[in-house]
């Protein structure tokens, strides 16, 4: 019994982390999509040489978190799936209401 309520909070831990990868990594995205729009507009209106280089360097600085936290999130989400799969093996867990909402967090790191 003691296994299996480990087990239920590894996977309760696991796809919080998930979550949370990908909530930083949609913001992330919106923060290269708005800066990049923010440094094109500077150099549009010929805007100040200082305000030019912080903004394209804080585009990078974002597009490096963009990967960074998109490599991270892969890493959990394997692990996740690992633990998914020895759970649905657990007679007691097969149908745990943690598992499902774990597989549908796993399904929709998946697809974004």
């Amino acid at each position: 019994m003691s296994d299996t309520v480990a087990t239920r909070k590894q996977i309760k831990i696991k796809s919080g982390v998930v979550k949370r990868y990908q909530k930083e990594l949609e913001l992330y995205r919106k923060e290269v999509t708005d800066g990049t729009a923010k440094l094109e507009s500077l150099k549009v209106s010929g805007g100040d040489d200082w305000d030019t280089r912080n903004a394209a360097s804080l585009v990078r600085e974002s597009e490096n978190m963009v990967r960074d936290t998109g490599t991270r999130l892969e890493k959990a989400t394997g692990e996740l799936e690992d633990l998914l799969n020895s759970a649905k093996r657990n007679t007691e867990l097969a149908e745990d209401e943690e598992l499902r909402e774990a597989e549908a967090t796993l399904a929709a790191a998946r697809s974004s």
